[in-house]
């Protein structure tokens, strides 16, 4: 979760607690905790199994980043893609899956560190996000 501080600063928090309720049912807690286009891959290919870190936290940051800015929610496009002449399949990055978004953003907003934060906290290999 982002947090805002009262000078507008953004906080990675983790509200491990929060709870969907649905009183019709025994369980209260959602399985895998997040919105799933704002999930990196190793969450989404660990199911159930997924441990939750730092590295996730960064990623759905970046994801927030890119929503706020580009005004438009961040639905990634398909992973993979195949070449038409060799048939050989190719996984795409997450920051090609959501480049579209990227082009949505306007002049003033591109310029400087925003854009290289963002697609630092998208990379797919986890350890090669940036530390918040």
């Amino acid at each position: 979760s982002v947090l805002l501080s009262k000078w507008l600063e953004g906080k990675v928090g983790d509200l491990g607690t929060t709870r969907l309720v649905d009183p019709r049912r025994q369980s209260r807690m959602t399985k895998a905790p997040g919105t799933v286009d704002f999930m990196p891959p190793e969450a989404l290919a660990a199911g159930d199994n997924v441990r939750y870190g730092r590295e996730l936290d960064v990623f759905s940051f970046g994801c927030v980043m890119l929503h706020t800015l580009s005004h438009e929610w961040p639905t990634p496009s398909v992973a993979v893609v195949m070449n038409p002449t060799t048939f050989e399949m190719k996984a795409r990055s997450e920051v090609e899956r959501r480049s579209s978004y990227f082009a949505k953003i306007d002049g003033r907003s591109r310029s400087g560190v925003l854009i290289p934060l963002i697609e630092s906290c998208l990379s797919n290999i986890p350890k090669n996000r940036t530390s918040i």
